[in-house]
Order: C-alpha cells, then structure tokens, then sequence
C-alpha cells in the first residue's frame, strides 16, 4: 500500500508478529477444549458417585403405603453388665453350729435342720438330719450370717427361723424348740352372701387337718370322712344332714335361712371333739333397686305463620 504526500512516498508492510505470540483464534480453541477437559470430568465423577438404594415400600390394595422394616434378629447386643447371682457356699471353713432340736414331747428324733448362709440376696444352704437323741451338728462351714429352722412332717415345725452372726473360728450351739401343728380346723362360707331374709343360703362347712410338708410349711389339709354338727342361734334354720360327714374335699353342704335380720351365731363342732365359732356375715333384708321411669314430654306443635 502507497501514499502519496507532498512528492514523498510511503510503503507500508504487515508487521511481523513476535515470536510465541498467539493468534485470537488459537486462544479461543485453547479455551474451548480446557472447557471440554472440565465437563469430561465432571460428568466422569457424577456417574461414579454412590447413591443409596431408599426402602422399598409396598402398596397394598387400599392404596397405602408400607415400609419394609429392617430385620435386626440377628444382631447381638452387648451385655449391660449386670451382676450374676453370687453362688453362696458354706464349705470349708473352720466354725461349726450344732444343738438339740425339741418336741413337745422332749428330743425329737427324725426331725431336719435347714442350715443357711445368706451374703446380699443370695442364700445357700444345707440339710442336716437330726440324731436319735435329737442332737446334730454341722462342722467345717465359715463364718457369716445363719438363718436357722428344723421341722419333723407331718406334725412339728417352727414359724420363725433363727438368725444368727457366726464367726470364722466360731462353734455356736443353738437348741431350737417345734411346736405340734396337727390340729383341725373349720371355717365356712355363704352363697349368696350376705344371707338374705326369707331366701335360701348355700352354706358349706370346710374342715382341714394341719400339716407339715416335706419343706417345713405348715398347710391346711382336706379333711374327709370327719363327723360335723353345725347349729345356729336366734332366727337362723338349718336344713340338710346334721350332723354329717364330710366329702373327699372335707367338705359338709347344708341350706340356711334366716327370718329376722341380724348375727346367724352359727358354730360346728367336729368328731365331736372341738368346736369353732364360724364367722360368717349377718342376715340382710332384701332391699330392691330403685325404680327408674323415663317420661317424655312431647312438645305442641309449631303453628307455621
């Protein structure tokens, strides 16, 4: 390209680009594929990301939705670390108790001596048979606190047992004395109760035989085939077998009835033996419910203007 000024003339040339300069063009493509380069990986690490799978759920006819619970039977949780029970021992050691266990009638032979330990709430014993002459003895146990009781079954035992402090090296001597539970026993019973005046009462005598079980517990037994007189004071009647015998239950059922309110005084004896006052309610006069009556009031009709 020329101009022309003035008689003078000018030649102009492109000028050359330094070296290692970039052209426009080349900076938008070199921009361009960095860009590729981050959405390539962006999209890389999206597709290798983990999701969790949500619960299942299922839809029932009603158009509710369930959620599959977890099934956590087989995980095993660890202890709470409670305390297991202490095993309470009595041997060895060097202490001893020994002693005579007495009747009513002196020494009583055959009868069972329960010796136990007791450490916190845990309790460990021991059964020691009495001699013929009613003596025993437990050598070689340690030292401690001691709960005491003999029986004989079926008919001596003891209610409160003896407790005692025994100390290591300790030889204590403890006589325990049994009372005789063989002794019978009535009570009775009303059906309906209280006895109503002018009605019919059920009422059922129950005789029991005291005994001692192989444990040392005092128990009322049926009483079968005892003879029983039962009478009553004042307005009450009875009716049925009286005297009679008892059933396989100890059981003997005779009808009351009562003509004036009041105590029944009713007693029994059996086998003519022994007799008992038996405790039962007081006749009653029937007294019905009251009466509810419902009235309806019905209103005028409306007149309509």
């Amino acid at each position: 390209m020329s101009d022309r000024f003035g008689g003078w003339r000018w030649t102009t040339r492109p000028a050359a680009l330094p070296v290692g300069l970039v052209s426009p063009v080349s900076l938008i493509v070199l921009v361009m594929l960095v860009m590729l380069v981050v959405l390539v990986s962006a999209c890389t690490g999206v597709a290798n990301l983990h999701i969790p799978t949500p619960p299942s759920t299922a839809h029932d006819a009603s158009g509710s939705t369930t959620t599959v619970s977890t099934d956590l039977s087989g995980v095993v949780l660890p202890p709470l670390g409670s305390t297991p029970p202490t095993t309470v021992v009595l041997t060895p050691g060097a202490a001893s108790l020994s002693g005579v266990i007495i009747g009513p009638a002196g020494p009583a032979p055959g009868a069972i001596v329960l010796v136990e330990r007791l450490v916190g709430d845990s309790v460990g014993g021991k059964l020691v048979p009495v001699a013929p002459d009613g003596t025993w003895k437990l050598p070689g146990i340690r030292g401690g606190r001691y709960r005491v009781r003999a029986w004989r079954a079926p008919d001596l035992a003891m209610t409160t047992p003896q407790i005692l402090l025994l100390g290591a090296k300790d030889n204590q001597n403890i006589n325990l004395t049994l009372m005789a539970f063989n002794g019978q026993n009535l009570t009775a019973s009303l059906s309906p109760s209280p006895p109503l005046v002018g009605q019919v009462t059920a009422l059922v005598i129950q005789a029991t035989q005291q005994t001692v079980g192989s444990d040392g517990v005092v128990r009322g037994a049926p009483l079968p085939g005892a003879n029983v007189f039962a009478f009553a004071a004042g307005t009450v009647v009875l009716a049925g077998t009286n005297p009679g015998t008892t059933d396989a239950g100890g059981r003997l059922v005779l009808s009351l009835g009562c003509s004036a309110p009041g105590p029944v005084g009713l007693s029994a004896s059996i086998n003519s033996l022994n007799t008992f006052s038996l405790m039962v309610p007081d006749c009653a006069i029937f007294i019905p419910p009251p009466v509810t009556t419902t009235t309806t009031v019905t209103p005028p009709p409306s007149s309509v203007p």
